[in-house]
């Protein structure tokens, strides 16, 4: 695998021709079938993609920068990710359908052009969090472990650790319940 990997980055090593390649691969199967095969495609293109990790379809992504998320997390259908910095991702963290994580940041610009110098920020998903579906997660935003972030929220600001935020924008309307699950001794 790892000689197979080596050799897709030696002939195709702008990562437009491996994502291309990728999509390529997956294009016969039908969303939420083959999301193992997905994360292995992903991990052969040079993303890091943890044991266990299912994508349910091919996410549309723009930017160069890294990309991972770690063991037994789920990324839903018709995902936007900006790789403008990177977005990384930790353990058991789902993302849900048609959330939006968003990178890159502009510093404001002169009144002839307010989107000025690009300054992207990177965005951390701790494990176990949840993000709803219709979410957008903007520029230089931690969500916390095991929080959740209800459907169609903006984040805009970090999110403490087990808590729900919902809203545009997204503040905290709860803590979550603390405890270990048999779940999670057998994912461990």
């Amino acid at each position: 695998m790892q000689k197979f990997q080596q050799l897709i980055q030696e002939e195709f090593g702008n990562i437009r021709w491996r994502w291309l390649l990728a999509r390529l691969l997956v294009l016969p199967f039908p969303a939420y079938t083959g999301g193992r095969f997905r994360a292995t495609v992903f991990r052969l293109i040079g993303f890091q993609v943890g044991h266990g990790t299912l994508i349910c379809r091919m996410p549309i992504i723009i930017g160069t920068e890294r990309f991972t998320i770690g063991k037994y997390g789920m990324i839903s259908a018709h995902i936007f990710f900006d790789l403008a910095a990177p977005i990384i991702m930790g353990d058991h963290v789902v993302i849900g359908s048609r959330a939006t994580l968003i990178t890159g940041a502009h510093k404001i610009g002169e009144a002839f052009r307010r989107a000025g110098t690009l300054a992207p920020e990177p965005i951390y998903i701790e494990d176990g969090s949840w993000i709803g579906a219709n979410c957008s997660i903007m520029p230089g935003v931690t969500i916390g472990k095991g929080a959740v972030v209800a459907a169609g929220s903006v984040v805009i600001k970090d999110v403490p650790p087990n808590t729900l935020v919902a809203g545009v924008p997204a503040v905290v309307k709860r803590e979550l319940e603390v405890r270990e699950s048999e779940d999670e001794k057998y994912f461990s």
